[in-house]
């Protein structure tokens, strides 16, 4: 994936955290993609239907979450 198409994806991942957050997972995802400074063929391209863009914000709330445990995670 180009680096600039890997940038659109998780902007719009974070944004729609942020905006599920604010409003609930039925928020409407034009919202996220202007909120996040995309087309709304943007974020279809990358995520083609809602429940692609929840996967995706619950994946990276997951790895988000394992990131921070291992770096905590002490060894005796």
């Amino acid at each position: 994936m180009r680096a600039d198409a890997q940038r659109n994806a998780q902007l719009l991942v974070t944004t729609a955290r942020e905006v599920f957050a604010e409003r609930g997972p039925d928020a409407p995802l034009d919202e996220i993609a202007k909120r996040a400074g995309v087309g709304p063929g943007t974020l279809y391209r990358h995520f083609p239907n809602r429940d692609a863009l929840v996967e995706a914000v619950y994946r990276d709330q997951v790895d988000r979450k394992s990131t921070r445990l291992n770096s905590s995670h002490i060894t005796i």
